[in-house]
């Protein structure tokens, strides 16, 4: 049996089971995406802004990240170098003008799809938000923001701008449909720290699928309630 003939045997079969056709069964679809269902919210989503910010340093450093307040973006740089001395890393950034236009004192490297990063370098990406509910950054991949760079490095530091911070993943999920109407990007990754395992003889390895160490770094003015 061909493949055609087969899933028209299954077209058939679930239109006479359920009494619908092709046609209702799109425009049922096309409505449910238009209009999303409102779901149960978590506590933490509820609650102020405030306590968002809260709820996503304390998820987040309680697995292993690091976590920076800053006032604005422009003293990125200054904490990022600040940081990066420590470990004496050398840091790749992709094209993101957020990050490509600020004032750098030791300019960052630009990285480039035939580059791998190697042992030793950090890389400094631009997150789309980040949820408090369980502590996850979310971020859309694009060729300004590769998602090599979020985790071939060692290091990976992670620009969130503090009104970005939301409660659920419904509501970082809205943001994301509504920032992107026509197609989302190739890659929506969802990082809740540095990555660690303890699949081998129960012992905590870090660095095993990803970055050993994860910077946070938020910044801008806290928002209103």
């Amino acid at each position: 049996m061909s493949r055609t003939a087969f899933l028209t045997r299954v077209r058939t079969a679930v239109e006479a089971a359920s009494g619908t056709t092709a046609t209702t069964r799109q425009s049922a679809v096309a409505g449910r995406l238009t209009h999303p269902p409102t779901h149960p919210l978590p506590a933490c989503a509820k609650a102020p802004s405030q306590d968002w910010e809260i709820n996503l340093i304390d998820a987040l450093e309680a697995r292993g990240a690091k976590v920076i307040v800053i006032p604005d973006l422009a003293t990125l740089p200054q904490s990022v170098e600040s940081h990066l001395q420590q470990q004496t890393a050398r840091l790749l950034i992709g094209d993101d003008p957020r990050l490509t236009t600020l004032p750098w004192s030791i300019p960052p490297q630009r990285w480039n799809p035939e580059q791998k990063p190697e042992d030793g370098t950090a890389a400094l990406t631009h997150a789309f938000a980040a949820v408090a509910e369980t502590g996850t950054l979310v971020l859309a991949s694009s060729t300004a923001s590769p998602a090599t760079l979020a985790f071939l490095p060692e290091t990976h530091l992670v620009a969130v701008a503090r009104n970005t911070v939301m409660g659920s993943f419904e509501a970082a999920f809205t943001g994301l449909r509504n920032a992107f109407p026509e197609r989302l990007p190739r890659a929506i990754n969802l990082v809740s720290g540095p990555s660690r395992t303890s699949d081998i003889e129960g012992r905590l390895v870090k660095g095993a699928h990803g970055p050993r160490r994860l910077v946070v770094i938020l910044y801008g003015p806290q928002p209103a309630s």
